[in-house]
Formats: C-alpha cells, sequence, structure tokens
C-alpha cells in the first residue's frame, strides 16, 4: 500500500448523523437573543434573591393560609381589633392561596423561588416583547432592562407579579394576533378569568384590550382580525370578569383604590408620585424626553394603538410610582422600536455557540450561587421585622389591645395572631373606618398622643426603636420602655 493513502472505511447508512442538523438545532438555544434574554433574567434572579422585606408578603400568606385551611375565603376582618368584624374584599385570593401553597410544599425557600421566578419570567416575556417590536436583540436588550429597571419599585413576595406578567403576556398576544395571528385571542378570556382573581391590575389589561378592538375595528387590512373576531372574544373576556366569587365588589375594588382611599393614597409611599432624586423618577424622566425629543425630530413613530396605551400608563406612573411596574412593561419594547427605527438595520453576525453556551452555563451557575440559603432567608426576615420583639410580647404576656407600627402589622398577623394588630397593610379597609386618618394623625404628630392612646385604651406599643414616635413615647409620664432591640421597641403602661 502507499504511504500516502488510506484505507477506505465504509459506515452503515443507518448509523449517519446529518451533520447540518446539528447546528441546526443549537442555532435557536445557543443563539445571541437567547443568550441576552438568559443574563437579563440573571440580573433579575440575583437582586430578587435578595428581597424577602415587603411588609405585606405576611398578610398575603396569613389569608392564603386561612382559604387552604377553611376552603373559603374570609368577607370581613378578623385580624385587627379597631376594624374588627368590617366587610373587606380580598381581591388577590387566588395569588394569596398560591402563595400559601408554595410556602406549605417548600417553606420560605418556595416562596424566595416564586418570587425570583415571576419575576425573571416578566424581564424575559418583555425582552421577547421588545424583539418582536424591532427584530434586533441587542437593542431588544435595551427595552428589557428599561422593564427591570423600572420593575425593581415592585420586585417583591406580593401578589402583584402575578397581575404584571399578565399583562405583559396579553401584549404579546395581541401583537400575535395583530401581525396575522388572529387565533392567538382566544388565549385572552381564560387570561382575564384568572386574571380577575389574582390581581387588581385587570381593568388596565381589558383597557388596552378595549383600545385594540377600537383600532383593530377602523383597519381591514388583510390578516389582521376581524371585527366580528375582535368583539367576540373582547365581550368573553368582559364577561370572564365576572367569574369571581366576590361579584361585584371585586370588579369595583380597583375604582374604589382611586375613588375612596384618600388617606390611602396620602399615606402608604408606593402610591406617592415618583421623585427625581430616586433612580427610576429620573430614568421616567430622561425616557420621556427622550421619546418627546425624537417624536419633535420625527425620529420616531407611534400607531394609534400605542398612543392609547401609552399616555394613560405613563400619566398614571406620574401620579404613582408603584406604577412604574406597568410604564415599564409598556415603555421598553415601545423604546426598542423607535431605536431600531433610528439605527436602521445592520447586519447580523453568525453566532459562536460554543461562547453562547459557556455564557448560558455561567448565567445559570451564578444564579444558583446566589439563591440564598434558610439561614439567610430567615436573617433577611429579622432584619426587616421585629422578630424578636414578638418573642418578648409572647413571653410577657403584656396586656391588649396593642398598638404597632404600620410596617410590621402584617408581620404580626403572621407571628402574632395572639394579638389582634391595631393597623396593618390592608390600607383600604382602614381606610374606609377612618382608623388610617386618627393613625395618620398620631405617626405624623400633629395631634397629642396620649389622645389616640386613651381613646383606644391601649395597653401597650411595638414601635421602631429610632423611630419619632419611639422618641415622644419615651417621654410620656404614663409609659415605660419595657423591651429594646436593635430595631424594635416595646413601651406599656406604667401601673396605676
Amino acid at each position: 500500500m502507499p504511504e500516502n493513502c488510506l484505507p477506505t472505511i465504509e459506515l452503515d447508512p443507518t448509523l449517519a448523523v446529518p451533520i447540518a442538523a446539528v447546528p441546526s438545532a443549537f442555532r435557536k438555544f445557543f443563539s445571541m437573543p437567547v443568550v441576552l434574554a438568559a443574563l437579563l433574567v440573571c440580573l433579575t434572579f440575583c437582586l430578587c434573591s435578595l428581597r424577602f422585606s415587603d411588609p405585606d408578603t405576611w398578610w398575603h400568606l396569613k389569608l392564603g393560609q386561612e382559604i387552604w385551611q377553611t376552603h373559603s375565603i374570609p368577607r370581613a376582618d378578623h385580624w385587627s381589633f379597631t376594624v374588627y368584624g368590617h366587610p373587606w374584599t380580598p381581591h388577590e385570593w387566588l395569588s394569596q392561596l398560591s402563595m400559601y401553597a408554595t410556602y406549605r410544599l417548600f417553606g420560605y425557600a418556595g416562596l424566595q423561588l416564586w418570587l425570583c421566578l415571576l419575576a425573571s419570567a416578566i424581564v424575559a416575556a418583555s425582552y421577547t416583547l421588545s424583539y418582536r417590536y424591532c427584530g434586533d436583540a441587542a437593542i431588544a436588550a435595551l427595552g428589557g432592562f428599561l422593564t427591570f429597571f423600572f420593575a425593581t419599585v415592585g420586585f417583591s413576595l406580593r401578589p402583584q407579579l402575578i397581575g404584571y406578567l399578565f399583562l405583559t403576556i396579553e401584549l404579546l398576544v395581541l401583537l400575535r394576533a395583530f401581525r396575522g395571528k388572529p387565533r392567538a385571542l382566544w388565549w385572552l378570556p381564560p387570561l382575564f378569568l384568572v386574571w380577575v382573581n389574582c390581581h387588581a391590575s385587570y381593568p388596565m389589561g381589558i383597557g388596552i384590550f378595549g383600545v385594540a378592538v377600537a383600532c383593530g375595528s377602523w383597519t381591514h387590512a388583510q390578516g389582521l382580525p376581524r371585527r366580528r373576531h375582535l368583539l367576540t372574544t373582547f365581550t368573553l373576556s368582559c364577561l370572564a370578569l365576572l367569574l369571581n366569587p366576590l361579584g361585584w365588589r371585586m370588579l369595583f375594588y380597583p375604582f374604589d383604590t382611586f375613588l375612596n382611599q384618600h388617606d390611602n393614597l396620602a399615606f402608604v409611599p408606593e402610591w406617592f408620585p415618583p421623585n427625581v432624586h430616586d433612580p427610576r423618577g429620573l430614568g421616567l424622566v430622561l425616557v420621556l424626553g427622550a421619546i418627546g425629543v425624537a417624536g419633535l425630530m420625527r425620529r420616531a413613530r407611534a400607531s394609534a394603538f400605542e398612543l392609547l396605551v401609552f399616555v394613560p400608563v405613563t400619566f398614571l406612573a406620574v401620579q404613582h410610582s408603584r406604577m412604574l411596574f406597568a410604564f415599564g412593561i409598556v415603555a421598553g419594547p415601545l423604546v426598542s422600536r423607535m431605536v431600531a427605527e433610528h439605527r436602521g438595520a445592520r447586519r447580523r453576525r453568525p453566532d459562536h455557540w460554543p461562547t453562547n453556551a459557556f455564557i448560558l452555563l455561567l448565567a445559570a451557575a451564578l444564579c444558583i450561587a446566589k439563591f440564598p440559603g434558610t439561614a439567610q432567608i430567615q436573617a433577611n426576615i429579622e432584619s426587616s421585622n421585629p422578630v424578636k420583639a414578638v418573642q418578648f410580647i409572647r413571653l410577657a404576656r403584656l396586656p391588649a389591645p396593642m398598638l404597632n407600627d404600620y410596617a410590621w402589622g402584617g408581620y404580626l398577623i403572621w407571628a402574632l395572631p395572639e394579638y389582634k394588630t391595631f393597623i396593618d397593610g390592608r390600607a383600604d379597609i382602614f381606610d374606609w373606618a377612618g382608623v388610617l386618618k386618627r393613625y395618620r394623625g398620631w405617626a405624623a404628630l400633629t395631634e397629642d398622643p396620649t389622645r389616640l392612646l386613651d381613646d383606644y385604651r391601649i395597653g401597650f406599643c411595638l414601635l421602631p426603636v429610632r423611630g419619632r414616635q419611639a422618641v415622644v413615647m419615651r417621654h410620656l409620664a404614663e409609659w415605660e420602655q419595657v423591651y429594646a432591640d436593635e430595631s424594635a421597641a416595646v413601651f406599656a403602661r406604667r401601673p396605676a
């Protein structure tokens, strides 16, 4: 055999692997759009892994526990002594049930994962929406980051995460329907059926759908949903809202927040207007300024649907900082498309799969490494709640009733159920009963502090140790500090 000749090896054709199929299979999973989405998810996951400190988490969890155990939804308060028996609207009952089910099955670590996964899903869905708007992965990452940036105002263990995830899904469905897939609209009626029982943001969703119906009815381009199709799915979505256990009270609640809960809006900081000293408030100004300049220079365009959605959501965000979450979801895709149109088409570089695969593995490893253990979660809970003070109150058996700090009311409902709270994070019911107004005056020291203490015959107070209310309590002759730690102080009446 000559030196340069190699023997011929015949292969069984049944064992042959189509080489072209391997890159084709990897192209989607290890592509740059997936890598950018994974990086945004990693950023969101790592941030939320540090957040187990929202004061409203606890009463949401307690309500879910009661629904789980009693198989019924409470219609009146029984956690406080100030509004005991007052009618109440638990409008987020399904989300709260899911929170408690997660806790029951997986403990606090499961709740932490619940937060991380839902927040990551919102950012990933917003990135997908931006990518479909602009067709450029890098620019879509800007839209996804804008959503992440403004959503940090609401990344917490609360039902609102489910509501905003549904909002993002709705926008994806509408975009798909108006790009030649009208059957996608049939996903919206079941979406609203669940949404109305999870969070009070559903009016925003049904309003956006209504705008889409109006705009779609004016357009008769081929491939768009027909008017009859739009009206049918919209009508079914409206009827789905009626399928809730509380009837009209559930439907009216979101409007009651703005019409009748004046003390709530004036007292709870998340209802305050954004502050330019806060990064998100400054970001709102910059985004609106950039969009305005682009519009004046005719470098940006927007459809009637986009304007009719963007303007009301922006108005809400300017009025209430908690609405920055929704603003980020709506603004991110719009900004992405405007940037892409200004920049123009550009050639996409071929994906380097080994590098992309390494980045994906690194992002997954970082998420796993940053996820907190049981000890760290417990430390986070203790850093934001009066855990040690609750143990003291239970052992000392202090005489009720109790006056507690507003932010700690939810934790007391969960951790100290033997004592009724004075007030807690359910600002709505305390606003309706007038208790929140009294508490606002006491907390702001605009009236004689002893008046409220005497009117409600308070036996002891649980307050932040460095708060101004605690400073005042130390100077009241009838009261003495019986406990203090690094975060909380307990004051009891002196014996007569």
